[in-house]
C-alpha cells in the first residue's frame, strides 16, 4: 500500500484516522465448533507442506495469468496490461505479452527483474536465486502470510461458502510483540482488517481479504494521504493438494502532495494444465 504511492522512505512519519483495528465478533455457533482458530491455522500450515510435497513429486501445473493496472494521478491516466505463463512450482513466469503486443527479448528480462524485485518487497528475501522458498508467481501472497503467520493471532468468527464450499472464515490481528523489521508495517499493520477463508475439507486458503479501516497520513497528511485500500484474492482448486491464485483485486486511492492518485490492480488466471511428468 505504501510502496505503491512512493511512500517507503517516510518510516516513522504516519500517523492514522482512527483507532486500531479490533477482534469481531464469533460466530453464534462458537459452543459447537470443533476446531479453534488457532487449530484451523495449524491446519492450514500442514496443507501447504502437502501442497510443497506434491509439486517436489512432480504434479506442477501451467496457466495463463493477465495482469491491468490502471494508474491516475491527477488527470494523468496510464493502463498497462501484462499476460504470462505461470507455474504452480519455482519457475518464474513468462512474459507472453506487454500491452497486447509480443514483447522483446529486452523487454522480456526487464519484467523478471521487476518481477524479482517484486518478490523480494513481498516476501522480504534475499536475492532470488538464492532464496530455496521463493515459489516463482502463483502463490506469492499465500506464500508471504505463510512466511509470517506467527506474527499475527487468529480469531474465528465465522464459516461462509466461497466458490460453492464451506470455509472457515478467520481474522488475523497483527501480535504486538512479534515484530516486523520494518517499524512501518507494525503500525500500518494495526489499522488493516485481515480476513482469510480456508477450506473446511481439505484446509487450503480459499479467499483472502485485506482492508485499510482508517485513513493513513504521512506527515500529518501533508506528505500524502491514503484513503481506500482494499485487496481480495481468490485462490483455485486443481487438486485437493494443489490450489493457486485465480483472481487478484487491489485498489488504493489517496493524495501525494496535493495530487490525487488512484491504482487499480486486477489479475485472473486461466488455461490450467497439469504439466506431464518427465523422467
Amino acid at each position: 500500500m505504501i510502496a505503491a504511492f512512493g511512500l517507503s522512505t517516510f518510516t516513522g512519519c504516519i500517523s492514522f484516522g482512527g483507532k486500531a483495528v479490533a477482534p469481531l465478533t464469533e460466530a453464534s455457533a462458537n459452543n459447537t465448533r470443533p476446531l479453534t482458530a488457532q487449530e484451523i491455522s495449524d491446519k492450514a500450515l500442514e496443507a501447504e507442506k502437502r501442497r510443497e510435497s506434491k509439486t517436489a513429486a512432480g504434479l506442477v501445473f501451467t496457466f495463463q495469468r493477465k495482469i491491468e493496472i490502471n494508474e491516475i494521478e491527477g488527470k494523468k491516466k496510464r493502463l498497462k496490461t501484462r499476460t504470462f505463463q505461470s507455474f504452480s512450482d519455482h519457475r518464474d513466469p513468462v512474459l507472453l505479452l506487454i500491452d497486447g503486443k509480443k514483447p522483446t527479448p529486452e523487454q522480456v528480462e526487464k519484467e523478471r527483474k521487476e518481477i524479482h524485485k517484486h518478490q523480494i518487497k513481498i516476501m522480504g528475501s534475499g536475492k532470488p536465486k538464492e532464496d530455496p522458498d521463493r515459489q516463482g508467481d502463483a502463490n506469492l501472497m499465500v506464500r508471504n502470510i505463510e512466511k509470517h503467520h506467527d506474527k499475527f493471532i487468529p480469531h474465528l468468527i465465522g464459516i461462509e461458502t466461497v466458490n460453492g464450499r464451506p470455509s472457515y472464515v478467520l481474522q488475523f490481528l497483527h501480535d504486538p510483540e512479534k515484530r516486523f523489521k520494518e517499524a512501518m508495517a507494525n503500525e500500518v499493520l494495526k489499522h488493516v482488517m485481515i480476513k482469510i477463508w480456508i477450506d473446511q475439507k481439505e484446509f487450503q486458503v480459499a479467499k483472502v481479504e485485506a482492508v485499510l479501516a482508517n485513513p493513513l497520513y504521512v506527515i500529518g497528511g501533508l506528505a500524502a494521504t491514503v484513503t481506500t485500500f482494499k485487496l481480495t484474492a481468490y485462490q483455485k482448486r486443481l487438486t485437493p493438494e494443489i490450489w493457486t491464485d485465480h483472481r487478484v483485486s487491489t485498489f488504493i486511492e489517496g493524495r501525494v502532495l496535493w495530487t490525487p492518485r488512484a491504482i487499480t490492480f486486477s489479475s485472473e488466471s486461466s488455461n490450467f494444465k497439469p504439466i506431464p511428468k518427465t523422467d
